[in-house]
């Protein structure tokens, strides 16, 4: 059977280079928000880098059914309803973030249900949903701000999924593969709770939960770099 390497090789360039393309951008894009504190402005640069994103990967998701698959389609609902949240986050009260932020946290579960039950796994749905997971924690993070909810400093820790992918750049570990992580899925998951409890809860309670869930995830982050860093060391 002939393997369509053109193919195979334009897949394998989309899927090396967009999350740099993404970590680039958002860093360059919050700094136009620290500048120009509008988020209107900020879910529209999102909202025009999403839809490029999409365009160019249509060669991946057109072949896993119309608009990609029912897990494609869940995924681009949850960065739907996060742009809107951006967007109009002026206009609503925090109980609404709270509530339209749990059924997204709901959904990211249901895409990958659904991906497996369809059999429309793949490389673009894949990294179509962790791309959608870090702009939830960013965009959240920035309605935070807006809202006065918490200070400028969770800037950084939403930023650290970006910084953590241009280091693996800088470094050149990012083709390296790291083994399944209940501690990395459990974190990222707590951090994401946290960020839902700033809307409920008293603000030193939540403000002390920020904190640790930040050092949790740099803890994480830094973790994975440094095994990242010794399996390339073992490679030679």
């Amino acid at each position: 059977m002939k393997v369509n390497t053109t193919s195979n090789h334009s897949e394998a360039i989309f899927l090396s280079r967009w999350p740099r393309f993404f970590a680039v951008a958002s860093c360059i894009f919050i700094g136009i928000f620290l500048l120009l504190p509008s988020s209107l402005l900020l879910s529209t640069l999102f909202t025009l880098f999403f839809s490029a994103f999409i365009y160019t990967g249509r060669c991946l998701w057109k072949p896993l059914g119309t608009w990609g698959g029912a897990a494609n389609a869940i995924t681009a609902l949850r960065t739907l309803g996060i742009l809107l949240l951006l967007f109009f986050q002026a206009e609503l009260p925090p109980a609404a973030f709270f509530v339209v932020g749990i059924l997204i946290l709901i959904a990211d579960g249901l895409d990958g249900y659904y991906a497996r039950k369809y059999n429309t796994v793949s490389a673009f749905g894949d990294l179509f949903d962790k791309e959608t997971d870090a702009f939830f924690v960013l965009a959240f993070c920035i309605i935070l701000i807006k809202k006065e909810l918490i200070g400028m400093w969770v800037v950084w820790p939403a930023l650290l999924r970006y910084i953590f992918v241009l280091v693996l750049h800088t470094f050149r570990i990012q083709h390296i593969v790291l083994s399944y992580s209940f501690r990395r899925q459990f974190i990222g998951m707590w951090f994401m709770g946290t960020i839902m409890a700033c809307f409920v809860l008293p603000r030193p309670v939540y403000t002390a939960g920020m904190i640790f869930a930040t050092a949790m995830l740099a803890y994480s982050f830094m973790k994975d770099t440094f095994l990242m860093l010794k399996l390339k060391s073992d490679q030679g």
